[in-house]
């Protein structure tokens, strides 16, 4: 699969038994549907501070199915989230999936995630 955000080849890696996406170019990483619930909560469904507020159609392609993404903030991350309009899943930049998981509080579930993000993906300044 090719990287929404540069067009690089992606790399699958996994955490717990999720398979995301990871681009080594520009660092940023797709969740096909349910993943991202179930790394953050242990349950398929997109967390609702996760549902896009505001959203427009992005530049970006998903990479699934090749609809323009949907571009948004999703309420309490300062996250700006491409999603794709079919469902297919989700795009976060460089850092934002550890922003992500930091962002929802001092759980150790959050904790353990945005470890594991910062160890395989690099540090977020």
């Amino acid at each position: 699969m090719n990287c929404p955000a540069c067009k690089a080849s992606m790399a699958i890696l996994e955490y717990n038994g999720v398979e995301l996406d990871f681009c080594f170019s520009c660092k940023g990483c797709w969740l096909d549907a349910g993943e991202l619930g179930l790394i953050l909560n242990g349950t398929p469904d997109r967390p609702d501070d996760l549902k896009l507020e505001r959203a427009s159609r992005g530049k970006r392609r998903c990479p699934r199915c090749g609809a323009r993404m949907l571009v948004g903030p999703a309420p309490a991350t300062g996250v700006e989230v491409d999603a794709c309009p079919a469902g297919h899943g989700v795009w976060l930049d460089a850092g934002e999936l550890e922003q992500v998981a930091r962002s929802r509080g001092p759980s150790e579930r959050a904790s353990v995630v945005a470890s594991f993000c910062a160890d395989v993906f690099g540090k977020t300044k």
